[in-house]
């Protein structure tokens, strides 16, 4: 794993992003390569459009060493290489019936 020396005061920032249109993704791609974490909501998404942003961030993660997880049925987390996610939400919540 990753760690990330954090003593120097600096924060770290997670970006919420809810997509009007594809157009926007670009936005979260950028918040990745600047190091944050994107938090990605498809919830009010078609599922075609849906499919084209999973696949166009998953490209930018891969390319920039980051990754992808989904979190729940329609939200995903995007971290750039410096964040590891830690748990499985996905696998929790199948355990509970949630999901």
């Amino acid at each position: 794993g990753r760690v990330v020396n954090m003593s120097t005061g600096a924060k770290q920032e997670v970006v919420l992003f809810r997509p009007a249109n594809f157009g926007e993704t670009t936005k979260a791609a950028d918040a990745l390569r600047s190091n944050k974490a994107v938090v990605l909501n498809l919830e009010n998404v078609d599922k075609a459009m849906a499919r084209r942003v999973v696949d166009f961030l998953s490209g930018c993660a891969y390319a920039l060493d980051g990754n992808i997880q989904r979190v729940a049925t329609s939200t995903y987390i995007i971290t750039p290489f410096n964040v590891d996610v830690v748990g499985n939400l996905k696998e929790e919540l199948k355990n509970s019936g949630i999901y």
